[in-house]
């Protein structure tokens, strides 16, 4: 009897926690993952994966910490991956949303006609922490990794970089006053996409069969059309 309830004590030793919750880590991207719950991904892991009530587990923390856990199997799914960061992960098979890669700069950088591409890797660029802008776009240089939009762009105005290197979206939630003050110029340089990226991990291989499943269905009911009517901020790659 006693060697009976040892092997069951060990066996429930031996189980993961919660382990039927999908653990989803993310960056608060206002509109997008709403610390709320709501917001144009959410919805969108909502209808494509269709969680069990308390099956979905939403944790907040910055890019960096996000991939990491996902990368280290401590977590099930991350949301907004380009390919290069998701190198070490499992990728939808179709991108949720594009990035738009806005280059910051100052007037001092004196350019004759717009920024170009091939130009970036001459200057001493930044971007945000685990944003890999430089692979991204496949530049030769390395750039500074900022904490925070209003560390780019004043690193920007005081002349320590030529160019902060920003998501669009992140930089009109954080840097409208910075922008005006400073007189900084911007333009855009690139639309990448980004995608769902799993765990490479027997879980992360189910979950994601399940998003690429759950996302056909959706498309050809038109209900995943529907949603990127609903967040105009969003964009997909169409029927």
């Amino acid at each position: 009897m006693m060697i009976r309830q040892l092997l069951l004590l060990l066996l429930l030793c031996s189980l993961p926690l919660a382990a039927d919750n999908i653990r989803l880590m993310t960056k608060s991207w206002p509109g997008f993952t709403n610390e709320d719950g709501s917001g144009g991904y959410f919805e969108l892991v909502q209808l494509a994966l269709s969680p069990k009530p308390g099956e979905l587990q939403l944790e907040f923390s910055n890019f960096n910490r996000a991939l990491v856990l996902v990368e280290k199997q401590q977590a099930d799914l991350v949301l907004a991956v380009t390919k290069e960061d998701g190198n070490k992960l499992l990728l939808s098979a179709e991108p949720i949303d594009f990035d738009t890669i806005t280059a910051v700069y100052s007037q001092r950088l004196q350019l004759q006609g717009p920024l170009q591409l091939s130009a970036l890797s001459e200057l001493r660029l930044a971007w945000d922490l685990a944003y890999n802008y430089g692979a991204v776009l496949g530049l030769s240089t390395e750039g500074f990794e900022v904490h925070s939009v209003q560390q780019g762009l004043e690193l920007v105005a005081k002349g320590r970089i030529d160019v902060y290197l920003a998501e669009q979206a992140d930089l009109l939630e954080g840097g409208g006053p910075l922008l005006k003050s400073h007189k900084l110029l911007q333009q855009e340089i690139l639309q990448v996409p980004v995608y769902v990226g799993f765990s490479r991990s027997v879980r992360g291989t189910m979950l994601k069969k399940r998003w690429d499943k759950g996302i056909a269905a959706l498309k050809q009911s038109g209900a995943l059309q529907q949603l990127y009517l609903r967040y105009p901020g969003m964009r997909h790659t169409g029927p």
